[in-house]
């Protein structure tokens, strides 16, 4: 199979994009084994984790707009 990634244009933020994600993915990591810690699972913490994301951007969006 293919790597999606191989056919995507090429970004200007690719680099920057990855520094963040370098930088958050620990900070993520431990909120989703806190969120283990007091009972839930690590899908239940990821797919919260990812709503709020989501909601987050859709807020974003909408000030952008205005």
């Amino acid at each position: 199979m293919n790597n999606v990634l191989e056919f995507r244009p090429k970004c200007a933020h690719d680099e920057s994009l990855s520094d963040c994600r370098e930088a958050l993915e620990p900070a993520v990591m431990k909120i989703v084994s806190d969120a283990v810690g007091k009972g839930y699972t690590a899908a239940e913490a990821a797919m919260v984790v990812a709503d709020i994301a989501d909601d987050y951007i859709l807020m974003l969006s909408r000030q952008l707009q205005h």
